[in-house]
């Protein structure tokens, strides 16, 4: 089982954007120009084990980041009560989205994304609660404010923005320190457009553990 991060120091934006790297420049985008967007959805997800007996609550969280967007770290949260063992959470037939363009056009040059699964107390605080302390936190707003400030993929802006998804996924760590919940899957992940065409390719990709299995596709129209 993967282990959630703890909410150790990270790095400063501004040192991350002066590291040197062997990564080279990829600020043009491979995918074709006729692109209008680009979107990343969860399709499914299916959980293999639950902590209580019969049904428990499933919270899944999801951090996007891209450097481009108005809101260069997409967060987003769900709640699922009374799920039980090996079941799919209700997810519409068109999956749910994480992350989508902004403005048509506008491709990124890269995505980084993490999906957390987690087993979580049914007194759990409001999702809006939690979404709100992490982008309340200063450090948080620091690297929106770097990412925003990005204009091209070189690699210490792309190391900028999986510092931020780090950071991130730490601040959610410190929320549920403390708490008796269960981490049941963390997937972390990056597609390039130089190298991947954003991950559009590889259609639908399943993965997981003994615990849950996850599906999620980039897809571009």
């Amino acid at each position: 089982m993967a282990t959630l991060l703890r909410p150790d120091d990270v790095f400063e934006p501004s040192s991350i954007l002066h590291e040197q790297s062997l990564l080279g420049n990829i600020d043009r985008a491979f995918l074709p120009i006729t692109v209008k967007a680009v979107r990343l959805s969860l399709k499914t997800v299916f959980i293999e084990k639950v902590r209580e007996l019969g049904k428990g609550e499933i919270q899944v969280i999801s951090i996007v980041t891209d450097g481009v967007s108005a809101e260069p770290i997409q967060l987003q949260a769900e709640v699922y009560k009374k799920v039980k063992k090996r079941s799919f959470l209700p997810i519409g037939p068109a999956g749910i989205t994480l992350y989508r363009t902004e403005t048509d056009g506008k491709v990124p040059g890269f995505l980084d994304y993490r999906i957390l699964i987690m087993e979580v107390d049914e007194d759990i605080r409001k999702v809006g609660e939690m979404l709100d302390e992490v982008r309340q936190d200063k450090q948080f707003e620091s690297f929106k404010q770097s990412l925003l400030a990005v204009t091209t993929f070189t690699a210490p802006q792309i190391a900028l923005i999986g510092a931020a998804a780090d950071l991130t996924l730490n601040l959610v760590a410190k929320i549920f320190k403390g708490k008796k919940d269960r981490q049941l899957y963390l997937l972390q992940g990056s597609f390039d457009n130089a190298f991947d065409d954003l991950g559009v390719g590889f259609g639908i990709i399943s993965q997981g553990n003994e615990n849950a299995t996850i599906t999620y596709q980039v897809e571009v129209v």
